[in-house]
């Protein structure tokens, strides 16, 4: 992946709603950031549950993208979504396995998972540089990722 794709606009949805474990729909989306989201965009979705990282059922603490939600996000042409929260699981009693990693992935959207410090940010839109290594012959590499405000 070029290396542009890690770095530019980025705005910060505040979920913290969703914890312990709901859903997050279009419209908890929309209410977050939809005035706020350009096509393009790197979307960050806070939630908080990383600061108790493996602690506490952690997994079942933390939110999740239902299939609309995630379509949501592709439509808006997010470029990259982050997130501080476990997203292994998708919707709960879902007739199939929906997984939007890699629902995301064929989109064309780069995930970032485990992001932290996300409540360190004290603006919305901000700017994100993540710098990954060059890892060859695997699909995911860790980043470094930095937010700038202003």
């Amino acid at each position: 992946l070029p290396l542009e794709t890690f770095a530019g606009d980025a705005v910060i949805a505040d979920l913290r709603e969703c914890v312990p474990g709901k859903a997050v729909t279009p419209e908890i989306l929309e209410k977050a950031v939809g005035k706020e989201l350009r096509r393009g965009d790197k979307l960050l979705l806070r939630t908080d549950v990383n600061k108790q990282y493996m602690i506490n059922d952690w997994q079942k603490r933390s939110p999740y993208l239902t299939s609309a939600a995630t379509k949501w996000c592709i439509d808006k042409g997010i470029s990259v979504i982050g997130y501080d929260f476990y997203h292994g699981v998708d919707e709960p009693n879902a007739p199939r396995v929906f997984n939007s990693s890699r629902t995301f992935s064929e989109a064309g959207v780069v995930t970032m998972p485990y992001l932290n410090n996300l409540d360190q940010v004290s603006i919305q839109r901000c700017t994100l540089v993540a710098l990954p290594l060059k890892l060859v012959g695997a699909e995911a590499s860790p980043v470094r990722a930095v937010i700038l405000e202003g």
